[in-house]
């Protein structure tokens, strides 16, 4: 079972997108994947569940050792992906570790990797982790195998990327298995900026995939319909971006 967390510090440059369109892509080319929506905003869980609030999703799993892991994963209308939601009771979780009122637990996702691990339950697990290091980004981060680093081709988005990689090789410290797997130039259209940040990330210490993933509507329009893009239009630029994507994913064996 190989586990990637798809993690950016800053918002808008399409973790979301990039890990919904991950997890449907390996289900629909036969893997069993479970996507977690390790981000309180939910915009995973919107897309592929709608409200998930009587679920009791992430939250309970970093609260509670789980005895039962299947009691906090729900099904979805894609065969073979399954979901570990986000709802309002992660941001109450996590604005209770930050006031002292709960005591956080890192370790608590990995044990549940390790018991999915042992169980063989799915063959691929994608994170779609916050924009901020929050108790549930970290816990997935020591937990996964792989970071993808999502960036758009903005000044914001291509900064900071040191930073992010000296961040989690301080996580490898006590977690040696996670690995940076690349970064992934997002909303990249035909312009001298964006040839631009593309070689401002070649620069970066991230290795740079060499997939891009073109902007299009249809990606928003996929949002309003609460689907992946790679269902919502097959043939769209992003849809087709993304499944070249994937398939240099199983080239390097991080999938």
């Amino acid at each position: 079972m190989k586990t990637i967390a798809i993690m950016n510090r800053k918002g808008g440059v399409g973790k979301t997108t990039t890990a919904v369109n991950l997890a449907y892509i390996l289900a629909t080319n036969g893997r069993r994947v479970l996507l977690i929506d390790a981000d309180s905003q939910a915009n995973a869980t919107y897309t592929l569940l709608g409200n998930a609030d009587d679920c009791p999703g992430l939250a309970e799993a970093l609260r509670h050792p789980l005895e039962y892991y299947p009691d906090v994963i729900e099904g979805t209308e894609i065969p073979g992906l399954e979901l570990l939601p986000a709802n309002e009771a992660l941001g109450d979780y996590e604005l209770e570790c930050t006031i002292g009122m709960e005591r956080p637990n890192f370790d608590r996702l990995r044990g549940l990797m390790e018991c999915l691990a042992e169980d063989d339950a799915y063959d691929n697990v994608v994170v779609d982790c916050p924009p901020y290091y929050s108790v549930s980004c970290i816990a997935a981060l020591s937990a996964c195998d792989w970071v993808v680093v999502p960036a758009g081709v903005d000044a914001y988005s291509t900064v900071g990327m040191g930073g992010l990689v000296h961040q989690i090789d301080n996580i490898r410290r006590t977690c040696p298995q996670v690995r940076v797997a690349g970064s992934l130039v997002t909303q990249w259209h035909r312009s001298a900026v964006s040839e631009d940040a593309v070689g401002i990330l070649k620069d970066t210490p991230v290795p740079l995939f060499q997939t891009v993933i073109r902007r299009t509507g249809k990606a928003v329009e996929a949002s309003w319909a609460g689907q992946p893009v790679g269902q919502w239009s097959p043939f769209c630029a992003a849809a087709r971006d993304y499944r070249a994507w994937v398939a240099e994913l199983m080239e390097r064996g991080v999938v």
